[in-house]
């Protein structure tokens, strides 16, 4: 059964990883990509549900600072969960300067998913303590550089007059 949920929880984090990219531009008319972002969502809601489960499942036999760690995944999870729903509604209502929204909320979403995925190797490292801060601070740094010049393109274009 937990190897089910694991599964559950790791395949869509997966998938997400590449469909995040062709969710992270903000919707136009024309841009065929609402399918994407559908499964960009969707990954990551089966990814939250997965999660949820598995700790659930193995929540007896968690010590006090995985309980605790895995209750901040679950905050952390929700902030994902309400960050998309921002991004939709920002790309729904499109109020001034919603793209710089849609693109910041959907990428926060986008480098939770690097983060999640590449700490678990990280953890089976010999020294956690230190691969783990190392591997978020990569990932952080490296998502900051790549979003300012995603965005600086796509906002740039996206001003210009048709």
């Amino acid at each position: 059964m937990r190897t089910a949920l694991v599964i559950l929880h790791a395949a869509p984090g997966v998938a997400g990883v590449l469909t995040g990219l062709l969710a992270l531009s903000p919707p136009r008319p024309d841009d065929g990509r609402r399918r994407w972002r559908d499964l960009y969502v969707g990954c990551i809601a089966i990814l939250i549900v997965g999660m949820v489960a598995l700790v659930v499942y193995d929540w007896a036999e968690l010590d006090t600072a995985a309980r605790v760690a895995f209750a901040g995944l679950g905050g952390l999870a929700a902030i994902m969960g309400f960050r998309l729903w921002r991004a939709h509604r920002e790309a729904s209502d499109q109020p001034h300067g919603w793209q710089r929204r849609y693109i910041d909320h959907v990428f926060f979403t986008y480098v939770s998913l690097w983060i999640g995925l590449l700490i678990v190797p990280a953890l089976n490292t010999p020294a956690p303590q230190v691969a783990v801060p190392i591997v978020v601070l990569a990932v952080l740094g490296t998502g900051h550089v790549l979003l300012t010049r995603y965005k600086r393109g796509v906002l740039s274009h996206d001003a210009q007059p048709t």
